[in-house]
């Protein structure tokens, strides 16, 4: 039997590939051709995704005999692969997770609102400067969806302020590169969180947002002494306003007590730093886009952003989910998903871009609707089960005020140049937009600003 080869082509590049749906219709468990030569077991039905990623016999570790590798490249076990949390399975993973589960909760998030309001506020207040009052059209990606990810995760990890600009630069953290391209940056990475957690354990620590020295101090006395036009300063909306960093917490109360190793807590905070950046960078820029896309939402949007932006981020996350390859397993047992038998040692796909457009899981899922009531429980995007994204309630804050705080202050904004000449991510890597000029028509007004109940 001939196998479709995997990943799919999508025929519009923003969209999930068209052949999910008639997977989904014809065959919800497939087998497909993977780069490797090998095959794999692909899900397409939200029901078979969700108890595929909450069944103890698929395990995330690409170490295990049968895991679906997508790229033309030896297995992980034989390239000194070590495994971090999100490959982690069982009581291990259990652990380290249990170590983040406060600091990412949806109470704690909640406190970390002023400090995510002033970096987009600083973010448009540098582009209405540079781009707005010119009259001059800007790329929405470089300008506002991948700085605002990067300097809000550097600020809760606790990186110093002279390094953010290093680390923005760096292909590890942001949108999807060419693999290859960015494992030397990986490497790079943590060796830098490595001196970070030995600068904390030696109780060498420095201020957050008050200065410091790192790779980006040189840079910062470059620019004598001042921070590089466009980033952070502490304008009393609780910008720098970060008390403890995760790693001083995690030093304090996990290493200092025995409950994590030195090592552990490095693996954690490059995990925390690099999981979920190009993710969010891809969500919001798609977001955007699909709002250009959609003019009786955008118009929506555009009468009252503020109410509209919790319902505007949830369909976004599920319309785009941009982890198009990141939920793979591999069966460490015989299993049985939709009455077909997936036997030890078998690679296992589960297309969450696919499930949350599953017509059995919500009505009409191809529109966009911001009306739409859609569990958040039921969101794939973010994984399900014991590997749930931890950052999830983060990511639906960021993205929430985002896009709130963008089309109340730029109603206007809208798509500069020919939407088909747009770039995207290839097949290989997870969903976004590389480039998105835009500019603000100055003729366009925000309606009205009603806060939501």
């Amino acid at each position: 039997m001939a196998y479709q080869e995997f990943p799919f082509t999508r025929e519009k590049a923003g969209d999930p590939p068209p052949l999910y749906a008639k997977l989904r219709r014809e065959c919800p468990v497939s087998k497909v051709k993977l780069p490797s030569g090998n095959s794999a077991w692909l899900l397409t039905r939200h029901e078979d995704i969700r108890a595929a990623l909450s069944s103890a016999t698929l395990s995330a570790d690409p170490r295990t005999p049968g895991y679906p590798e997508i790229h033309r490249r030896s297995h992980p076990a034989a390239t000194n692969f070590k495994p971090t949390l999100v490959t982690l399975d069982g009581s291990e993973h259990a652990r380290l997770r249990k170590a983040l589960d406060a600091e990412f909760a949806p109470e704690t998030v909640n406190e970390l609102r002023l400090m995510i309001h002033g970096v987009v506020d600083n973010a448009l207040d540098t582009i209405n400067r540079r781009y707005v009052e010119q009259g001059q059209p800007f790329d929405l990606v470089e300008e506002f969806t991948a700085p605002v990810p990067m300097q809000i995760i550097c600020m809760i990890v606790g990186v110093p302020a002279p390094d953010v600009v290093w680390l923005s630069q760096d292909t590890a953290l942001g949108t999807d590169h060419p693999r290859d391209a960015v494992e030397d940056e990986k490497r790079v990475l943590v060796r830098y969180v490595s001196r970070l957690v030995d600068s904390r354990i030696s109780g060498k620590d420095v201020n957050y947002w008050e200065g410091g020295q790192g790779p980006g101090e040189a840079e910062k006395k470059k620019q004598g002494g001042h921070e590089k036009e466009g980033g952070l300063k502490d304008k009393g909306n609780g910008c720098a306003r970060v008390h403890e960093g995760l790693i001083s917490k995690l030093v304090r109360h996990q290493y200092e007590t025995g409950n994590l190793s030195r090592d552990e807590i490095v693996q954690l905070v490059y995990v925390v730093l690099t999981a979920g950046n190009a993710a969010l960078i891809n969500s919001i820029g798609l977001a955007v886009l699909t709002l250009f896309e959609n003019k009786d939402e955008l118009h929506k949007v555009r009468r009252n952003p503020l109410a509209f932006a919790p319902g505007l981020a949830a369909e976004c996350l599920r319309y785009n989910t941009t982890s198009a390859l990141d939920c793979r397993r591999a069966a460490t047992d015989d299993l049985t998903l939709a009455g077909t038998t997936i036997a030890k040692g078998d690679g296992v796909i589960c297309a969450v871009q696919s499930a949350d457009r599953d017509e059995r899981a919500t009505h009409r899922p191809d529109v966009f609707d911001l009306h739409r009531k859609y569990p958040a429980h039921d969101l794939l995007g973010f994984g399900y089960g014991a590997h749930r994204c931890l950052g999830e309630h983060l990511a639906r804050t960021e993205l929430e005020i985002a896009l709130a705080t963008l089309f109340a202050r730029f109603p206007g904004l809208k798509l500069h140049g020919d939407a088909e000449e747009l770039e995207f991510t290839g097949p290989r890597e997870n969903m976004g937009v590389l480039r998105l000029p835009v500019f603000v028509d100055p003729n366009v007004q925000l309606h009205r600003i009603i806060m939501p109940d």
